[in-house]
């Protein structure tokens, strides 16, 4: 029972929450204190050292951090009698060697555990020979600080503080000297961001201690240069050190950091930095506990020494805890200041007057004003037509954003937000009249401008002012395209505020702008690929307005693009704006046919007409079962002018994002087929285009990249959410099998693809997304067998005959991986430790994830149908003479799924019965085979699926029974 008991404790290590883990280490502790002398080794020489050395050795860092926190049931414990001297012999012969190994990863789950032992000493030792184990750990320690590695310096570097945090008493001067000096000098200077990042961190930690409070208020001002470091996380973090200096006596925050680069900083960075200058600096320019002529009389001063950053102290004033009493008399000292030539120069008046402009003060004076309602606010009106309708670039630019809001807010407040809709929608036509131009796009009669159009209520209060931002110089097409998604992002903001939602709702203008939207969100779908400056807004304001209006019920007529009424019979039960919906859905889909076909046709100049829905490429299965797929070229590779794009994926995602909202309102019940396809056709669409720019070397921007997988990540869980909703909106009448089967595949063949092309670490962004999708789309890649188990004789054959149509690649690596691990049964290290690297260590991770949600799956149907399914990946393999394929999805099904051990294989039917196809072709393959090595491969898969079939052979008699029904 007690070695059961540990058996059970270490499988449950690599799944175990963080309490569970500390209550397992808890356990062991109890036990290893009141077993007798012989059970107790048994504890520490046959469970403990085999925790330490995977806490070093081990596969992950998260797999290492949890044996830690195990293993931190004795470290808490290490006063107890016996304790420190079992932790010192367990870790002392592995730990300072693994900290010097060539493999970067054994280094730093090594550091975490010396971090966690500090200080590592035999309890019994003579103090000459604790004091020489001290200082070699502080060489590490101080070696480790400039390692190769960044992720080894980031630990060394905040390990390094919390050991003088906490042992700063104990630890030599000259040790404590010679490593804060490092940090200080050499380590805030790193190349690595993280490292940089954690060397305020661990500052920020050791003020923590007092006793270090004289040696860093020496030597803090040598991290003054952070304070204009390139990267946003490191400045904000130096801002948050300044704070800290503030409540601690005997520190002067200026001293760190000059008051000139910090006004430099207030002035020019961004607002998060901003703000936290501006917390730093309130209780020297804006004190509270001062009488209010003088706090403004400082602020006056600010504002003289940099009138830009004393605006933009101004404008956080307020949320950072200035009273609004105050504020009020200090608008009116700056009034006075104005106006009283004698006591500013004109240039300090022009900058003033400048500085009330920058940046968020225009948005500030907005919401003052809609609070206060002047009666004289037509000035203001106009400010706020020429600021939302020269809307160029704005869904780029957050501040613009914020200012723009504030408009809104007004033009509500007076009741004019119908002039600026109306004019909105104006410009939304003239670009779409220009989609029509440029691009052959057809277009709705109701969108285009009306001269006989009913004029709303309040439009004779146009200012010359917005005619003229209307009617100034022609633009290019770009411009004006790029002037139509700066409004699509206004009509998408305005729908997330009920007041102007409603006002949206209500207009007499909103069918106008919704069939210009859908003109320009179609051009902004297809010419994705050939036009970079494509935006995904126009597509999601197109989408948003259509929702709304179905949630709403506010329905257009229902009109065809052709302009005739007619009423559809079958939809004479729902309403006008479910129909609208259904047509919305209808069209984007159309759209997205075309972008597919587009890189096999060239054609990126003009639209067709005619939709390529029907001209796709079908394939047709022997079960009769119709998919189609984008169209491609003859390699499966979208063409030379195919190219994925930051803009390219955010639309396609704009797209996927409408089909699961509809599906989830239960709008879309009626095409999930094709909404599955489509989702299957950005998939892999993506993976095509990965795969292209991979051969021909295309690079794409960094900070491009990141932005490309995050949307791809929001995707994949969009895809997985489909899945879901699909699933449970099952029936019997209607399931959509095949196309569900499908996607999962291309989701796995996407986290696969990303791994191959961009690398493990992108990969591993698509697995967080999958994991909480896990039982959904294990439950997919099952659904084939699932939904159609009554034919189970010949399942294994069915399903194989589909996926040849389209070959999910993930199969194919999974068999590389189970190929990799037969070849060596371990990891393969030297004497140093160090291990091979893994290859598509991603895709490994997602099946470790998989196979013990299957295990542990009370139903075996799900074991089955996966068993099935990957055993149909044989038969293609076995068709196509790819006996390397067949044995490493064998090794996968045997050794991972089922377990060596089971050769009953019991209640796994299915499986059986594919098995029964299999095993007799595999015994054919070995005889007609001449190549020695492609033997070895069938003999070994033989050898893999033999004990299941003599057993079934000779002890049940069920394949014999089996060959006498064929």
């Amino acid at each position: 029972m007690f070695k059961e008991a540990l058996a059970m404790i270490k499988s449950q290590i690599p799944f175990g929450r963080k309490s569970m883990l500390e209550a397992y280490g808890d356990v062991l502790f109890r036990a290893w204190k009141g077993v007798d002398e012989g059970f107790r080794e048994e504890i520490e020489d046959g469970f403990l050292q085999g925790l330490v050395e995977g806490a070093i050795h081990g596969s992950s860092r998260e797999f290492a951090a949890s044996i830690r926190r195990v293993l931190g049931g004795f470290i808490s414990q290490r006063t107890t009698h016996g304790v420190e001297k079992m932790l010192f012999k367990l870790s002392e012969p592995v730990i300072f060697r693994s900290l010097q190994v060539a493999n970067s990863n054994v280094r730093q789950n090594a550091l975490h555990l010396l971090l966690d032992l500090f200080p590592l000493e035999y309890p019994d030792a003579t103090k000459e020979v604790k004091d020489t184990l001290l200082d070699k750990q502080f060489y590490i320690l101080e070696k480790l600080l400039m390692d190769d590695s960044p992720d080894v310096r980031v630990v060394a570097v905040e390990g390094c503080c919390r050991i003088l945090h906490l042992f700063w008493e104990i630890i030599p001067s000259s040790s404590i000297t010679k490593i804060i000096t490092k940090i200080l000098d050499d380590v805030s200077h790193d190349i690595c961001n993280e490292v940089r990042l954690s060397t305020l961190n661990g500052i920020i930690y050791l003020l923590g201690n007092p006793l270090s409070h004289e040696v860093l208020k020496v030597l803090l001002p040598r991290l003054g240069h952070l304070m204009q470091d390139n990267v946003l996380s490191v400045r904000l973090a130096m801002a948050d050190l300044l704070l800290l200096l503030c409540d601690i006596r005997n520190f002067q925050f200026n001293k760190v950091v000059s008051l000139d680069v910090l006004l430099s900083t207030l002035a020019n960075d961004q607002s998060q930095v901003a703000q936290k200058i501006t917390r730093l600096l309130m209780p020297s320019y804006f004190p509270s506990r001062m009488n209010i002529e003088e706090a403004c009389n400082r602020c006056v001063t600010l504002l003289k020494r940099s009138s830009v950053a004393g605006a933009r102290f101004c404008e956080f004033a307020v949320s950072e805890g200035a009273p609004l009493k105050s504020l009020v008399k200090l608008v009116g000292v700056f009034i006075n200041l104005v106006l009283s030539q004698d006591k500013l120069g004109a240039d300090q008046v022009e900058e003033l007057v400048c500085s009330c402009t920058y940046r968020r003060a225009q948005s500030s004076v907005f919401d003052i004003v809609s609070t206060l309602r002047p009666d004289n606010v037509a000035g203001l009106l106009e400010d706020c037509i020429g600021l939302v309708s020269n809307c160029r670039g704005l869904f780029e630019d957050e501040e613009r954003q914020a200012e723009v809001r504030s408009a809104h807010k007004l033009l509500l407040c007076f009741h004019a937000f119908d002039d600026i809709f109306e004019a909105l929608t104006t410009l939304l036509q003239k670009v779409a009249y220009r989609c029509h131009v440029k691009f052959d796009t057809e277009i709705p009669k109701h969108s285009v401008t009306s001269a006989k159009r009913k004029k709303s209520k309040s439009s004779v209060k146009m200012s010359a002012k917005w005619k003229y931002v209307s009617g100034k110089r022609s633009s290019s097409f770009e411009e004006d395209y790029s002037t139509a998604a700066g409004i699509a992002w206004q009509i998408k903001d305005l729908l997330t505020s009920e007041d102007s939602r409603k006002a949206i709702l209500g207009s007499q203008s909103l069918e106008r702008l919704f069939l210009a939207l859908k003109v320009i969100s179609e051009v902004s779908i297809v010419q994705s690929i050939c036009c970079e400056y494509m935006d995904a807004y126009p597509v999601l304001a197109y989408t948003a307005v259509a929702l709304q209006m179905a949630l709403q019920n506010t329905g257009m007529s229902n009109t065809n693009d052709s302009g005739s009424k007619k009423k559809n019979r079958t939809e004479s039960s729902r309403s006008i704006s479910e129909t609208m919906l259904d047509q919305t859905m209808d069209h984007l889909l159309n759209c997205t046919d075309k972008l597919f076909g587009a890189g096999d046709s060239g054609n990126c100049g003009k639209l067709s007409s005619n939709s390529n829905h029907d001209k796709n490429k079908v394939a047709q299965s022997r079960t009769g079962k119709v998919r189609e797929e984008p169209q491609m070229d003859i390699n499966g590779s979208v063409s030379a002018s195919q190219r994925i794009s930051l803009n390219n994926v955010k639309i396609l995602t704009a797209v996927l994002k409408f089909i699961v909202d509809s599906t989830a309102m239960g709008f879309v019940s009626d095409v999930q087929g094709r909404c599955l396809k489509f989702t299957s056709g950005f998939v892999r669409y993506v993976i095509s285009a990965l795969g292209q720019q991979s051969i021909d070397k295309l690079q794409i921007k960094d900070e491009d990249l990141r932005e490309i997988v995050q949307c791809l990540k929001i995707s994949f869980s969009y895809a997985a959410k489909l899945i879901n909703l699909v699933l449970r909106n099952s029936s019997e009448a209607s399931r959509p099998t095949a196309e569900v089967f499908d996607l999962v595949n291309d989701l796995f063949d996407l986290i696969s693809s990303i791994q191959l092309h961009m690398g493990s670490g992108y990969a591993a962004r698509l697995i967080v997304a999958a994991k909480a999708w896990l039982p959904d789309l294990i439950l997919a890649l099952g659904s084939w067998c699932i939904f159609n188990r009554s034919g189970a004789e010949g399942m294994c054959f069915t399903v194989s005959d589909h996926i040849k149509l389209h070959f999910p690649s993930w199969l194919l690596i999974l068999a590389k991986i189970g190929m990799n691990e037969m070849s060596t049964v371990s990891l393969e290290e030297d004497d140093t430790g160090v291990s091979e690297p893994e290859e598509f260590p991603e895709l490994k991770r997602l099946m470790e994830l998989i196979v013990p949600l299957l295990k542990g799956n009370q139903s075996i149907l799900v074991l089955d149908a996966i068993g099935v399914t990957l055993l149909s990946g044989c038969v293609v393999g076995l068709e196509r003479k790819d006996f390397g394929l067949v044995l490493g999805l064998l090794h996968f099904v045997c050794v991972k799924l089922v377990g060596l051990d089971d050769r009953e294989w019991s209640g796994l039917d299915m499986m059986l019965v594919s098995l029964a196809d299999i095993y007799p072709l595999i015994e054919k393959e070995i005889e007609e085979q001449c190549d020695e090595d492609e033997k070895q491969k069938l003999n070994s898969a033989k050898a893999l699926l033999e004990p299941i079939w003599m057993y079934h052979v000779y002890e049940t008699e069920r394949f014999s029974m089996m060959e006498e029904e064929i």
